[in-house]
C-alpha cells in the first residue's frame, strides 16, 4: 500500500498542474505504478481506481482528476 500512495502523491501533484505535458506524466505515472505492481494487474487497477476516486471525493481546490480517472478507466480494454 506505501507504493499506492506514493504514486498517488504524484498523481495529486500533477493534478494541480497546469502543464503542456501533464496528460503524458499522469499516464506515465499510471503506467509505472501497475508496472512496479506484482501480482494481479486487475486488483492493481481497481486499488489505483478507488485511491483515486476517493482523492477526486476530496475535492481540493485547483486538482483534476479526470485524466487519471479516465486513463485508468480506459486501461482494461487496452489489457485484453
Amino acid at each position: 500500500m506505501d507504493r499506492l500512495r506514493t504514486y498517488i502523491d504524484a498523481l495529486r501533484v500533477l493534478a494541480r498542474m497546469n502543464d503542456p505535458n501533464r496528460v503524458d506524466l499522469i499516464k506515465r505515472n499510471i503506467d509505472n505504478y501497475l508496472k512496479m505492481e506484482s501480482g494481479a494487474k486487475e486488483r492493481a487497477l481497481e486499488r489505483l481506481r478507488v485511491a483515486i476516486h476517493n482523492e477526486e471525493a476530496e475535492r481540493r481546490e485547483r486538482e483534476d482528476w479526470s485524466v487519471a480517472k479516465e486513463y485508468v478507466r480506459s486501461l482494461p480494454r487496452r489489457m485484453t
